[in-house]
């Protein structure tokens, strides 16, 4: 009965932390109590404890409990009694009972740990909207968590090959050759290398130094999180499953705040880029003649619609000794590109000008400088004329689209390109033409984006040179302002009110009657 009370009393002891593990010492009162040189104690597959040596094929008993047996195995020594089974199973149980409620009660605080840290992670990444700053919020938190000694998240554009974004505050000791991803923030010491960064898989890296897991949002991959060396008392621990668990639904949020950053950013850039191009299109109008100087006799009108909010048209008017200069362009491309090109081209038309140089010369002056100071890529059609108070008109065309000159009794000449488009073939030339504008006789330029505008419909005709032959005869005897504010609205009802394609510009110019 002593053995049997001694094994009973084992389950009043207290279990202090670094003590005899308690299946131990059951195992060391059975094996006193019975004589046996060594034994082992466990429950199903899984042995509990083992004690002295076992040389020979041990003896198996069952120890009773209300549910899944132990069971002990002795080398020599008598037979346990039946009390002492009993007695052991009950005390065995009452362990494993007291074990399974204090993992339960450990899981339960760090799942409430786990949620509280999650809320309080929340409020930090929400907090801010530079992504320099969540990430740091991210890796304190983290490491504090799971008390790792060493941590550091990598940023990463986008989930595609683009360069990565260098945030603000982003340290660049670590930088993928590529550009795809850079070290934004670290403690304690470097966990993973750039390469490494690239290749990690979907799962994550889970190895008992180290821990990474990706972060994924609605994009693709934002960046990686990574810690190593989870400290403990006397040294570091393995990482586990539930740390990386723990790690992925870090993941989680910090995706949302990197998201909410990028579109933040995004939405700042685009009201940034609204802004500029709102000042680009108000600085384009500013460049055309607020007003036309119309020489005595004649009826002048112009206008101009960019596809876009700039574009690359661009028409002038200036006075000068040998009548008024006139000047319709057409530079390749849309937008800004062009619209740049278009001022660089204006400018330069306004200098030259001023000494009135012969229209050929200024010509050639305009190609080398666009040959100078423009991609290949990039070239301009160009109509140019001076319109002299007699009617005269000297005038060149570098690969501008057909100008409609109409007579007084509304039959149409067409003035054709002389040479190629400016900056497209360096030894080109440009000679000058004559012609001459009777009186009722009316002159329309215009660019392409009126030739070409496309019908409504899939397979609409363009309206094309006959349409605007048509609009010039009929209307060659009305205002100019009126038949050119008549062309553009008829292109309008040609594409069915869609936006338009190309830029839209007409110059016209009508010499009067009497």
């Amino acid at each position: 009965m002593t053995d049997v009370l001694s094994v009973l009393e084992l389950a009043l002891r207290p279990q202090r932390e670094g003590g005899v593990p308690f299946p131990a010492a059951v195992l060391d009162g059975l094996v006193r109590g019975t004589g046996a040189a060594g034994g082992a104690l466990g429950r199903g597959t899984d042995v509990l404890a083992r004690s002295g040596a076992v040389h020979g094929p041990p003896r198996r008993h069952e120890l009773p409990t209300g549910r899944e047996a132990f069971w002990l195995e002795l080398e020599d020594g008598a037979e346990p009694s039946e009390s002492l089974r009993v007695a052991a199973g009950v005390v065995l149980s009452t362990w494993a009972a007291r074990e399974e409620l204090k993992q339960a009660r450990f899981a339960e605080r760090r799942r409430l740990w786990e949620v509280e840290s999650l809320r309080a992670i929340a409020e930090a990444l929400g907090g801010t909207l530079e992504p320099a700053r969540i990430v740091e919020e991210l890796l304190m938190h983290v490491a504090a968590l799971l008390d790792a000694r060493r941590g550091e998240v990598w940023l990463i554009g986008g989930g595609g090959a683009q360069p990565g974004p260098r945030f603000s505050g982003a340290e660049q000791t670590g930088v993928c050759e590529t550009g795809e991803c850079v070290m934004a923030a670290r403690v304690g010491g470097a966990v993973l290398t750039p390469e490494e960064v690239l290749s990690l898989p979907e799962q994550g890296l889970l190895e008992p130094e180290r821990l990474a897991v990706p972060v994924v949002g609605r994009r693709g991959r934002l960046a990686v999180l990574a810690l190593a060396e989870r400290e403990v008392r006397g040294g570091t621990a393995p990482f586990g499953h539930t740390d990386a668990e723990t790690l992925c639904l870090y993941a989680s949020q910090a995706a949302v705040a990197l998201e909410n950053a990028t579109l933040h950013r995004e939405a700042l850039d685009q009201e940034r880029l609204e802004r500029e191009l709102e000042l680009a299109a108000t600085i384009q109008r500013q460049l055309l003649p607020t007003s036309i100087p119309t020489p005595p006799g004649f009826d002048i009108a112009a206008k101009s619609e960019p596809s876009r909010r700039v574009g690359g048209d661009v028409y002038d008017f200036i006075e000068t000794p040998q009548g008024l200069f006139l000047m319709l362009g057409d530079v390749a491309g849309k937008g800004v590109p062009a619209a740049l090109m278009a001022a660089s081209l204006q400018a330069a038309v306004r200098i030259l000008v001023q000494r009135s140089p012969e229209l050929s010369e200024l010509t050639s002056l305009l190609h080398q400088h666009i040959l100078a100071s423009t991609p290949e890529s990039k070239f301009a059609t160009v109509f140019m004329a001076y319109l002299r108070s007699n009617g005269e008109l000297e005038w060149v065309s570098a690969g501008h689209n057909p100008v409609v000159l109409v007579s007084p009794g509304g039959t149409c000449e067409f003035l054709k390109a002389v040479g190629p488009p400016l900056g497209l073939l360096p030894d080109a030339l440009y000679p000058s033409q004559k012609a001459v504008l009777e009186p009722g006789s009316v002159l329309l330029a215009y660019t392409d984006g009126l030739s070409e505008a496309p019908g409504a419909g899939d397979d609409g005709p363009d309206f094309g040179l006959e349409g605007i032959t048509s609009l010039a005869v009929a209307g060659h005897s009305e205002p100019m302002e009126d038949l050119v504010a008549r062309l553009f609205a008829a292109v309008a009802a040609h594409t069915g009110g869609a936006p338009p394609h190309d830029d839209r510009t007409v110059l016209a110019a009508r010499r009067n009657l009497g």
